[in-house]
């Protein structure tokens, strides 16, 4: 029978014990800068935030500068935009909490009630799914508009694409028609982003690049 020494046997050699030592103290050591660096970013991040969308913008406004130059050969512009939420199912089912996910679901009908009584429904992209069992293919050729009266199983998803509803409530702003600020919580502001020095030029004598 032969002996078998575990230490001896299973232990790597001593050069390689000292290899493996410093590899896992290296991954140790990457591990904390990993997290050292994601702090910096998410703070420079904050920082970067704070800057384009608050301290700069209110400057500007202030000083009532459209663009200016940098003197690297970048300018730095106010960009307009404008933010609003259309609860989606996703959302809704995502949200763990009854009642919020109850208010949701309120909001997100009164959203597309909204569209309907102000003549905005072209807006909406209606999707109806209907489900046939096995040996209904000719009840399939003959769905009609009459589908719920038949008794088949439909679901509908109603949606609208955040560009589309962005540029109708932007055509509302410039026609001078009161926002729907509350129920689609939306939110205009100013945001500082580069441009290059000759766009700075373009955008003072026009007032866009």
């Amino acid at each position: 029978m032969t002996n078998i020494n575990l230490l001896e046997d299973v232990a790597p050699a001593s050069n390689s014990l000292g290899a493996l030592t410093e590899l896992g103290q290296r991954m140790y050591d990457l591990e904390k800068e990993i997290e050292q660096i994601e702090i910096t970013l998410k703070k420079k991040k904050q920082e970067y935030k704070i800057i384009s969308e608050e301290e700069l913008p209110d400057l500007m406004s202030e000083l009532n500068s459209q663009a200016f130059a940098l003197g690297n050969g970048q300018g730095v512009y106010l960009h307009e935009f404008m933010s609003h939420s259309l609860p989606t199912k996703t959302a809704i089912t995502r949200q763990k909490d009854e009642s919020a996910k109850n208010e949701l679901m309120v909001r997100r009908q009164k959203c597309f009630d909204w569209l309907r009584d102000n003549k905005a429904d072209s807006l909406i992209k209606n999707t109806v799914k209907v489900n046939f069992d096995k040996k209904e293919d000719q009840k399939c050729k003959e769905f009609t508009k009459e589908i719920a009266e038949r008794g088949i199983d439909y679901s509908l998803e109603e949606t609208v694409n955040s560009r589309t509803l962005t540029n109708h409530f932007d055509t509302m702003l410039k026609e001078g028609k009161e926002l729907p600020t509350d129920l689609f919580k939306i939110y205009t502001g100013s945001v500082g982003k580069f441009c290059s020095a000759d766009d700075v030029k373009k955008i003072i004598l026009k007032g866009k690049i």
